[in-house]
Parts: C-alpha cells; structure tokens; sequence
C-alpha cells in the first residue's frame, strides 16, 4: 500500500523543551545525625524524625518543630546531614523477653547502600550494662565497618574509617545521641549543594559562632539565604562589637539575616520565619510584622530593641496583646524580601530568555525582531512579578502623569557593533523596576477643632 506522505508530507517540530527552575520556596536544616545515608532526605513533618529513632530532645527536632508549627507552613522541609563518626546508644531500662533492637546501614566503595539488622533478647536477670554489652558484641559481628564497645548501659559506635556514610535506628527502650564531628559547615553543605536538591533557605542547628560565620560566608558566595539566632545578651549591648550581630554586620553579608532570642538555646525562630515566609512568592511579603507560633518572645525596652535594630538583628516582640517580629533586614542593612525578589527574578528572567532561545523555530536572528523576542522574554517574568506583588503596578505622579512599573532598554539591530553580530552577542540591553516594598511604620498627625 503507498503511504499518504507521497501525497502530504507532514513534519511537526517540538518545542516544548523545560527548564529546571531553582526553588526559593524550599528550606533546608543542617544538623550532625545519623538519620540516612544520604546527604539530605526530605520530610514533611517533624515527627517523622522521631519514626527516624531521633529524640525529642535534639536540636534537629526542634528546628523542624519550629519551622512546621507555622500558620501556614512550607510543605517540606530538607534535612542536611553534617558528618558524624561516633554515637551513643542507651539502654534506658531493662525488661526481660524484650527485644533491643539497632538497624544499621551503610555504603560500600561502589556507593551501594548496605544493611545490618541487630537484635538481643534480654534475659530475666539482664541489667542494663549487661544488655548493653551483649547489643555491643552484636554489632561488632555484623559485617557494618563500625567498633561497638560497651560502659556500663551505653553502647559506643564508631566508624572504622572517618567520613564513611553511616544511619543508625535504635528501637526498643533505647535512646541514641551522636557525637559532633569533625567535618565543618563548608564542607558539609558544599558536599549537599552537589546532590540533587532543590533548596534555597538554610538553618543550621547550630549555635557555634564559628560555625555560624562559616554558614554565612558559605550562604553569600552560593546565592542561598541563609538565618540564624542568638541568645547573646551582648547584641543588646551599644557598645559590644565582637557579637554575632556585630561580626555579621561588620563582613556586610547580604544573605544572612539574624534574630535575637534569649530562648535560642531550645528554639529556633528563624526556622519559624523562614518557613512562614516561604508560603508567599518572592516579593509578595515582608519579614518584619510576622506572627511566630511556638516561639517565645522577649520582653526588651524600646532602647535593647533600637540596639538590635541597628546591629540588623531582628527581634519578636509583644505589643499588647500579640508578638511580632520586628527588624526584617539581612546584617548587610537590605530587607530580606528585597534579596528573595532579587534572586528569584534573576533565575526567572535567566531561564525565561533560554527558553526562548532554545525553542526558537531554527534560531533567533539578529534582528530587530529577534531583539524584541529576547526583550518579550525578559518583560514576561517582569509582568509575573508585578502581578505577584514584588514590582509595583502602573501608578500616576502628582500630575497624573503614568509611572510605570518598569522600563526596558532594547538596542536596535542596526547600533550593534559588527563584532557582537560577529559573536553573536547581544549586549546593552538594560531593565530597572520599581520595588513595591512595604509599610512597617505609619505617622499620622491630626488635630481637633471646633470647625474646619
């Protein structure tokens, strides 16, 4: 039979070609555990930590609690694993028949993820240090590159080889805490940042300046955001000025932003805030006037707040009969807002003109038109976020005259040098948009009369 092409030759192009698109919605929390072998996993609840064999005592839960806890709150939140080499399984109580049981598992030099299932039964006069020792040599048997020793009712584990990916779940009256390594916060995150998660805010639980001020070098030379929290009472001091506050403000860090809180130790508000703030679109909030659940707030005079306020550190505060952060600014003295607008245009007008380039029909010539298409791809995320509240809409001056939202210079196709045409480059092309911005603070002035 002939085919119908002979009769009508049909080609169809496709250009429907996607671009990944970063997130600046997505948070991650960096904390030492032993949870996965992974370098991060995703959660949707705190709880699942605690599924996980995590105490409800460890920072890692509580900087999830606080960031879930939120009205409304992200849907998911990354959790980062800082390298840990040493843990410690406790044996809280001894009950005869009972089964103490560890899963351990662990990767192989090809990557390939292994697993250990230990168990011991305890006998009916069975201490806790016998019990401890006998889940000790259990582990020890197993073909997992761990040693286990015993001290009374704890369970020492310990990597034979340091760096080695190791997840320990402990079940059965037994209680797990792991020793801090070695491995600093650059090493751990520049480690995560090169596997296949799409995340854009940092919280580290954390509290070590050093290892605060290594977050925030890090965060500002890889355009993340990073927040933090600090129960120095030297912040409120005007004349400290080797305070985390006063450190962070001082390198001018852009993508850091930190908040006073005398309950810091146990609670982690910028979790808190990170995770409310990253229900909106970029642009479409303000970090200041925020309501924070399950965060204490601190009671300071209109002077310690000014102090704080000044060193760029925000607070949460009562007024009357609510609490509400106040500050809203990264240490470098920007809104933090102004910086997620920022970033998220810059990702949206990048893949916006890629995009078009690539799914040009053939290609996009160096012409008049084709500039206009690269100048259609650019007014698209331009017009995304003046809708979305970041850019300000059209408004009229004091003489009615239009102020627009945001002006686009495009070059002509004949003012391109020859040697751009020759590179095919396309060079002087400029926008600038009007910040919406926000109203923290209203003066109103008034007087009363008997007649106007």
């Amino acid at each position: 039979m002939a085919k119908l092409s002979r009769i009508a030759n049909v080609d169809i192009a496709l250009r429907t070609t996607a671009i990944n698109e970063q997130s600046f919605s997505d948070m991650l929390i960096l904390g030492s555990h032993v949870l996965s072998t992974a370098r991060a996993m995703t959660i949707t609840a705190a709880d699942e930590l605690l599924d996980m064999g995590l105490q409800d005592t460890d920072p890692l839960y509580w900087a999830a609690r606080d960031a879930f806890a939120q009205i409304p709150a992200v849907r998911q939140v990354f959790i980062g694993r800082r390298q840990v080499d040493e843990l410690k399984i406790s044996v809280s109580r001894a009950v005869p028949d009972a089964d103490y049981r560890v899963q351990l598992r662990w990767r192989d030099e090809q990557g390939q993820q292994l697993e250990a299932q230990v168990s011991y039964k305890a006998l009916e006069a069975d201490t806790v240090a016998e019990i401890a020792s006998g889940l000790a040599s259990a582990i020890a048997q197993t073909a997992a590159p761990v040693t286990a020793t015993a001290a009374e009712a704890v369970v020492t584990v310990k990597n034979k080889t340091a760096g080695t990916a190791l997840a320990v779940q402990p079940q059965g009256n037994l209680a797990m805490q792991v020793v801090p390594g070695t491995e600093t916060v650059t090493q751990a995150l520049s480690t995560i940042a090169n596997g296949p998660f799409n995340w854009y805010g940092l919280v580290m639980t954390s509290r070590v300046i050093e290892d605060v001020l290594s977050a925030a070098a890090w965060t500002e030379s890889n355009e993340k955001l990073f927040g933090t929290a600090s129960a120095d009472a030297s912040i409120l001091d005007p004349d400290s000025t080797d305070d985390l506050a006063s450190q962070l403000q001082a390198k001018q860090y852009f993508r850091s932003f930190g908040v006073y809180s005398a309950a810091a130790a146990i609670q982690y508000p910028e979790a808190a805030l990170m995770s409310s703030m990253f229900t909106y679109y970029p642009g479409q909030e303000t970090w200041a006037l925020k309501k924070l659940a399950g965060i204490a707030y601190d009671e300071l005079s209109e002077g310690q707040a000014l102090v704080a306020h000044g060193k760029s550190f925000s607070t949460f505060e009562p007024f009357r009969n609510f609490a509400v952060t106040q500050g809203g600014l990264t240490a470098a003295g920007e809104w933090i807002d102004v910086i997620r607008l920022r970033d998220a245009l810059v990702e949206q007008i990048k893949v916006s003109v890629v995009s078009a380039m690539i799914n040009a029909d053939g290609k996009v010539a160096f012409t008049d038109d084709g500039i206009q298409m690269i100048g259609n791809a650019i007014r698209a995320p331009l017009d995304l976020n003046v809708r979305r509240g970041g850019i300000a809409t059209e408004e009229l001056d004091e003489n009615d005259r239009i102020v627009p939202s945001y002006t686009l210079s495009l070059p002509r196709s004949s003012q391109v040098s020859f040697n751009d045409k020759a590179n095919r480059v396309l060079r002087d092309v400029y926008f600038t948009a009007r910040l919406a911005g926000a109203i923290h603070v209203s003066e109103i002035k008034g007087s009363l009369s008997y007649a106007l």
